[in-house]
């Protein structure tokens, strides 16, 4: 019970008030019938007592199980307590009953055994004290917040005497008048108000009232905005999401500084309960298309979410696809490229990454450079990326297939110059492509796993060592170290690493299609490839898109990007509310006459 009383008398209410609250007489009170489960807990504790001079006995696991039985006996006291008073109004245990010891019992057999909880009993008031209860997580609250702009205000309030008077509105009167933080809200169920609570937030727990005030205390240990790591980008911005959502929110505020864009809150994980934000561009992104990821997002029930890829195969039509269909970006201005588009963006607590929706094939070969760039730059770096996609892709699958099925199909002199390479080779070209492309993938992983000054060494002088070696031992030609290398570098000049995994698979598909059919299984392979493409879709969106259906208007921004002036409406295939994003641009001549004719003058130095 909670350990002050206030002295109670008939005479004047105000000389009552003055009173200073006395410690009641406990130690002549008779004891209390016990329980069955004190009883209980005493008749373990006397086994444990017989147990200790037994070898081989674990006291501990008895220690636990009494613990436990005591932490379960004080919730079944709070739980009869709560139905005595409510009697048969109780709806639900999951209410808040409006009492301070029952708030304080309940919370420190619970939440409250963990070191990280922190629970205070304070007085409310210094002349009429009111008592309260005050809990937050240490460590993901700010404390001297708590302590200056809570506890102290709390606690030297003169006119409590007023708070009496308002009844269950006595949280909202608290935040009004008595304490600064700037962001609170009033809730009465324990299931919403100790998840708050664990994410950083304070409760306060005020005698009288029957709502509980959470406050806005978090604070986050986060890291640094730092550079880019995985999407590189020679100009523009060098700012990356680190795993705050706060933080995210307002690297994207910044760039958008209007009230149309909108973040929408939904919490996703029984156990982790993380904050998941949608983005979206009120009056530009259709709001079907918003009201469609929001009503995937709240379908997936699970435990926990600790990474936003765990989200792609709830927002993906075909999650079985091996293509992406969801892009994920680190980079704040790729999503906030997006967003002007009319995409929508999901930002995830605790990871770095952003997802957008939808995206499609070409969107995955696109770069912050192709738009800081002239156009002319841009348009050669795309072909550029197509080229090491079709060598990357094709190269292995033709040098097998001409080499083992199809030889004649080549020159006279480039079989000779190929067979001569390949004397005293005592493998099969498929047999040389695989042992090639696994030692590639060891040292890609390698190279990953290592510390980053680790990493490049081993690249470098792996690649060069092991390479020198294998051809000197006759294991594979000369021809094959080239072709493999060139089938390294032409598969990761995708800019998205996603993008570059199913390549990857898909290569060793094309590869034993040419070693069984030859030119006609590459060519089989290659229709089913695009076969898959065509018939994939996100959110009414194809995949292919601009391509398939064609939109002659947004083919001027993909393999060859068109310049900044004639790009003036986003994607037709996003139907967004307003399409235009540029006013027309057209040249007009100076306004000022005597600026262009002194322009026309022939100036004479001498």
């Amino acid at each position: 019970m909670w350990p002050f009383s206030t002295r109670q008398h008939t005479g004047d209410p105000e000389t009552s008030q003055r009173e200073t609250p006395v410690i009641p007489n406990a130690l002549d009170k008779k004891p209390q019938p016990h329980s069955p489960a004190e009883t209980l807990m005493e008749q373990m504790a006397t086994a444990q007592e017989t147990l200790e001079g037994i070898a081989g006995t674990d006291i501990g696991l008895l220690q636990d199980l009494i613990t436990e039985t005591k932490t379960f006996s004080k919730e079944l006291d709070t739980l009869s307590r709560t139905v005595r008073q409510n009697g048969s109004t109780t709806q639900s245990v999951d209410i808040y009953n409006g009492s301070v010891d029952d708030a304080y019992n309940f919370l420190k057999n619970t939440v409250g055994q963990s070191p990280d909880i922190n629970i205070r009993r304070f007085f409310l008031g210094r002349t009429r004290r009111i008592p309260a209860v005050l809990i937050f997580n240490d460590g993901l609250a700010d404390n001297q917040m708590i302590d200056q702009d809570i506890i102290v205000l709390m606690q030297s309030y003169e006119d409590a005497e007023s708070l009496t008077t308002q009844g269950p509105a006595i949280h909202q009167y608290v935040h009004d008048s008595i304490v600064s933080v700037g962001h609170a809200t009033a809730e009465n169920k324990w299931s919403k108000l100790l998840p708050k609570m664990l994410g950083g937030n304070t409760l306060v727990f005020i005698q009288g009232a029957s709502s509980v005030l959470v406050l806005d205390t978090v604070k986050y240990p986060a890291r640094a905005i730092e550079r880019p790591g995985t999407e590189r980008a020679v100009n523009g911005p060098q700012e990356s999401f680190n795993e705050v959502v706060l933080t995210q929110m307002n690297l994207v505020r910044r760039r958008i500084k209007s009230p149309q864009l909108h973040f929408d809150k939904i919490t996703i994980g029984t156990l982790t309960h993380t904050m998941v934000i949608v983005a979206h561009i009120e009056g530009v992104t259709n709001p079907e298309l918003v009201m469609a990821v929001k009503r995937r997002l709240r379908a997936a029930k699970i435990d926990g979410l600790q990474y936003s890829s765990t989200l792609g195969a709830f927002l993906s039509t075909h999650p079985l696809s091996l293509f992406p269909q969801v892009r994920s970006s680190e980079r704040v201005d790729v999503v906030v490229r997006d967003l002007l588009q009319g995409k929508v963006a999901i930002l995830v607590d605790n990871t770095p990454f952003a997802l957008t929706v939808p995206s499609t094939f070409m969107d995955f070969y696109q770069t912050t450079d192709d738009y800081t760039v002239s156009f002319w730059t841009a348009g050669m770096e795309r072909l550029v990326r197509l080229f090491g996609l079709f060598v990357g892709l094709l190269l292995p699958p033709f040098y097998v297939a001409f080499v083992s099925v199809d030889p004649n199909l080549l020159p006279l002199k480039l079989i000779m110059t190929i067979a001569g390479s390949r004397v005293d080779i005592p493998f099969p070209p498929l047999l040389e492509v695989v042992i090639m492309w696994v030692i590639i993938e060891v040292l890609r992983e390698a190279a990953i796993r290592l510390p980053k000054g680790l990493s490049t060494t081993l690249g470098t002088v792996g690649a060069i060592v092991v390479g020198t070696a294998i051809v000197k031992a006759g294991i594979v030609d000369s021809l094959m170290i080239i072709i493999i290398t060139l089938t390294a570098l032409g598969l990761f000049t995708s800019p998205v690493y996603e993008m570059a995994t199913p390549w990857r698979i898909l290569f060793w598909v094309l590869v034993f299609a040419s070693y069984l059919l030859g030119l006609y299984g590459i060519v089989l392979v290659i229709l089913m490839i695009l076969t898959h493409l065509a018939t994939l879709e996100n959110f009414g969106v194809a995949y292919l898109s601009p391509f398939g259906p064609a939109r002659l208007r947004d083919l001027k921004d993909t393999w060859l990007k068109f310049p900044a002036s004639m790009l003036t409406k986003r994607p037709t295939y996003l139907r967004t509310v307003h399409p235009r994003k540029w006013a027309k641009h057209t040249t007009q001549p100076m306004k000022s006459p005597q600026l262009y004719t002194t322009q026309q003058e022939r100036l004479d130095d001498d």
